[in-house]
């Protein structure tokens, strides 16, 4: 009876062992992600750019072919808009969202991988900035590559300083266009003078 019990806890326990290996395997093996999935801007990703961001010049771009570590690379959008990749040679990409940018690089890798997936990150948006300066906590440049309005400007350069004109502060285009802005008003409800920042403007904040 006792060697009949052994013989059920032997086999009891080995099923167990090859379901938990099975398990193993199956927790362990890579899934194919979908078109893009890697791509910054998704919830839970972190504050980078996101599929809508347009690239410029001197922007830092990690692309990644999934399962092709060769064709995989870290680039910069050079002053003639182009960046080079193995095999496809130079892309343009200045001026495409990252979204555009993935599209025609998931065509280009079709002459060279099957059914490639591919995705683009901007790692340094360095093409988008603008600069505070004047009466504000941390006067500097500051990357761009999302909506900015005056009210989040400000507060990424950590408020005002002591003696701010904060009814007169100033957003110079790179244009040369100056737009006068009442941040007084703008805490008074006046949402109109919340302006949306460009690439490249300045505020100044006398």
């Amino acid at each position: 009876m006792k060697q009949g019990q052994g013989l059920v806890r032997l086999v009891v326990g080995l099923a167990a062992a090859a379901l938990m290996v099975a398990g193993l395997g199956c927790a362990t093996a890579p899934a194919r992600p979908a078109a893009g999935a890697a791509d910054s801007g998704l919830p839970g990703q972190g504050d980078k750019p996101g599929d809508a961001y347009v690239i410029g010049q001197a922007d830092e771009l990690e692309v990644q072919v999934w399962e092709e570590p060769d064709l995989s690379r870290t680039v910069t959008v050079r002053a003639d808009g182009l960046v080079s990749l193995p095999l496809i040679n130079e892309v343009k990409a200045e001026g495409q969202t990252i979204k555009q940018l993935r599209d025609q690089l998931t065509e280009k890798f079709k002459e060279v991988v099957a059914d490639p997936v591919v995705s683009v990150i901007v790692t340094k948006p360095l093409s988008a900035t603008f600069f505070i300066t004047g009466k504000v906590t941390r006067p500097q440049e500051y990357p761009l590559f999302k909506q900015t309005t005056i009210l989040q400007a400000v507060a990424s350069a950590g408020g005002f300083t002591q003696w701010a004109k904060t009814g007169s502060l100033i957003v110079v285009r790179k244009s040369g266009e100056r737009v006068k802005v009442d941040y007084d008003s703008i805490v008074s409800g006046d949402m109109s003078q919340n302006i949306i920042l460009q690439r490249g403007d300045t505020v100044v904040v006398p």
